[in-house]
Parts: structure tokens; C-alpha cells; sequence
């Protein structure tokens, strides 16, 4: 049996409590490593968050509102009256007093005690070929109808623009899309043993 001696032995016992202590140490940190470990797994990971929807709907944008189209009124002037089943005329020097701007002056027809005629009308000028969009015309005879006509000539022909209408006051005829120089104002009906008087007629373009 070898023997050591009281170094030796004291030496022997140290090392061997390091070891163990060392031992006792790495034990523990694995042990700790591994509940950490187990933490970190049982523990679910965070959803990353979502903006939340809002319940509110965008609003439309308004509608951009049409715009109406702005009228621009054009000075008439006279050219005559029209009378292709009479003798061709029709109080012809009145005539400028439908445009002169004056509600108390105004161009009359004849006077007839039976009216037999297809019509009698009034020709203006508007200078130009215009788009018209509205024509006015006032009057004071009641029982009067009349309809809008147009031509590119101041002889014609004309077409029909705008159905008869009978007259009252000041009456406003819309003209959908149509282009011309020469208004016919056609007087198709008037109260027997009357004249028709158109006091004036203005006219409205776009």
C-alpha cells in the first residue's frame, strides 16, 4: 500500500473538491440552460398585429356637376314679312318695330275677317348662321299661334324648327340643335276680324 504524505493528501482533497465543485457548476448552468429553454418553447409567439378595418366605407367622390352651357342673346334686324299666298307683302315697314327693343311699338299683320291662309310670317336677320337654343317672342293679341322657322337664305326655303304655339305674353320657344341666319316668326292662326302684333322677338344663342 503506498502511503502519501500530509501534503500530498491535503492536495488530493483539494483537487477533489474543485473537480466536484466545477462538476456541481456546470451541472447547474445546464440545468438552467434548459428551463430557459423550455420557457422560450411553451410560450407561443406574438401575432404581428393588423391594422384594425374600419367599418366606415370610403365616400364617393360628388359628382362634378354639368355645367349648363351659358345663352348669349343676338340683335335681330328685319328683313320683312312673308306672304307666298297673298301679294307678298305684309305691312313690310312695320317690321323693325318687332326688334327695336321697344315692348310698345310693334309689327302687325293685316286684318283679316277669316283667316284662309296657311300662314303669314315675319323674316329677322341674324347677321351669321347661329346655334339657336331660345327665341322669345311677345305679344298682345290673344288667339295667336305661331310657329319657328329657319333658313340659310332670306328667301328661303325654311324648315320648321319649333311647333305652333299660341301666344300669350312673352312666350319662349326651345330650339334643340339647330343652326341657321333667317328666322321665320309663321303666324298660322289669328282671331277673325284681328291682326296679329309681335311686339318683339329676341333670340338667345349658344
Amino acid at each position: 500500500m503506498t502511503s502519501f504524505g500530509e501534503n500530498g493528501a491535503v492536495d488530493e482533497v483539494l483537487v477533489r473538491r474543485l473537480v466536484a465543485g466545477a462538476a456541481l457548476a456546470l451541472l447547474l448552468g445546464g440545468f438552467v440552460l434548459a428551463l430557459r429553454l423550455g420557457r422560450e418553447e411553451s410560450t407561443p409567439a406574438a401575432e404581428p398585429t393588423r391594422p384594425a378595418a374600419s367599418g366606415a366605407k370610403p365616400k364617393p367622390k360628388p359628382k362634378a356637376k354639368r355645367k349648363t352651357p351659358l345663352l348669349r342673346a343676338v340683335r335681330l334686324t328685319a328683313v320683312g314679312a312673308l306672304d307666298p299666298e297673298g301679294d307678298g307683302q305684309e305691312r313690310d315697314d312695320l317690321a323693325p318695330l318687332a326688334v327695336d327693343g321697344n315692348p310698345a311699338t310693334a309689327w302687325r299683320t293685316e286684318r283679316y275677317s277669316s283667316f284662309f291662309k296657311d300662314g303669314v310670317g315675319l323674316v329677322l336677320d341674324a347677321g351669321r348662321s347661329v346655334r339657336i337654343a331660345r327665341v322669345v317672342v311677345s305679344t298682345q293679341t290673344p288667339g295667336v299661334t305661331a310657329e319657328l322657322r329657319l333658313g340659310a337664305r332670306a328667301e328661303g326655303p325654311f324648315r320648321r324648327i319649333a311647333p305652333g304655339r299660341s301666344l300669350a305674353g312673352a312666350t319662349t320657344f326651345a330650339v334643340p340643335r339647330r343652326t341657321g341666319r333667317y328666322l321665320v316668326i309663321w303666324i298660322t292662326e289669328l282671331p277673325d276680324g284681328a291682326a296679329a302684333e309681335l311686339a318683339e322677338v329676341r333670340l338667345l344663342v349658344r
